[in-house]
């Protein structure tokens, strides 16, 4: 009869147990959303998620955009906890700026769009007519002059070092048979460079935003999916409910809308 008794006892303190757990479970799901969040954002990635606004509203998020100059300053506000998130770099700039400033960033899935860059003249159409010893304005952000050079190599306008490990920069041009001048500059300034320079490598984005058309390249990236953007938040925020809500914002039709009217094939979806 003892030994009875125990095991309903002990059967009691089971359920007890499991009971709080459930509870734990319960509180963790419904985990209540900040009253406000704060997105960095550039003026083109404020245009790209203003639509999404009332969506976020509707599902309890309120959002203040507070625009910034320059891509490096919106993720270092999230970096330094100024901002909550981030909306306006591509992820592997991200991860550049995590591996020189010791930085604790991560983009939010699902990854929303991509944008291209391509190299543009006011002078020349095409590669053949660039004169030699020309000057062209390349991006000198770590990431992103990478992927400049990279895309003049596939092009066949200059040699990268094929023994390089890691990111390109100009000291690893090893063939430049146009002696072509690589002059490094903020990405912002590349397409203000476009009527002193024979070309520049410049963001569809800035191109479209200088009220430039961003299809009339001499050439292109190939590579454009490898470098989606999305929200940047800090890394323990990643997996946050409202983190997953302004990710899901970009997907939602009236920003799609918005993106197609505004910007007109500048950024595609992965979805």
């Amino acid at each position: 009869m003892k030994v009875f008794i125990k095991f309903i006892s002990l059967l009691l303190v089971t359920v007890a147990l499991i009971g709080c757990d459930n509870d734990k479970t319960e509180k963790s799901v419904d985990t209540p959303l900040p009253k406000k969040i704060n997105v960095a954002t550039t003026e083109i990635s404020a245009a790209i998620l203003q639509p999404g606004l009332d969506w976020l509203k509707q599902q309890g998020l309120d959002v203040n955009l507070v625009i910034m100059s320059g891509n490096v300053n919106v993720i270092r506000a999230v970096n330094d906890g100024s901002a909550d998130a981030a909306l306006g770099v591509h992820i592997k700039f991200m991860d550049s700026f995590n591996s020189q400033n010791h930085g604790n960033l991560a983009m939010v899935q699902p990854y929303a769009f991509t944008t291209g860059i391509g190299l543009y003249s006011e002078k020349y159409s095409s590669l053949d007519q660039l004169p030699d010893g020309a000057k062209i304005a390349i991006m000198n952000d770590a990431m992103n002059m990478d992927r400049g050079l990279r895309m003049l190599n596939d092009a066949g306008l200059i040699e990268l070092d094929k023994q390089h490990q890691g990111q390109f920069s100009l000291i690893d041009i090893k063939e430049n048979p146009k002696h072509i001048e690589l002059i490094d500059m903020n990405q912002v300034q590349t397409v203000r460079a476009l009527n002193d320079l024979d070309a520049a490598i410049v963001f569809f984005t800035h191109m479209k935003n200088a009220g430039k058309d961003f299809r009339h390249y001499i050439i292109r990236d190939n590579d454009a999916k490898d470098f989606p953007m999305g929200i940047v938040v800090q890394q323990q925020n990643a997996q946050a409910p409202w983190a997953k809500l302004l990710a899901q914002a970009l997907l939602q039709q009236p920003v799609r809308d918005n993106i197609a009217q505004k910007f007109g094939g500048v950024f595609e979806y992965y979805q």
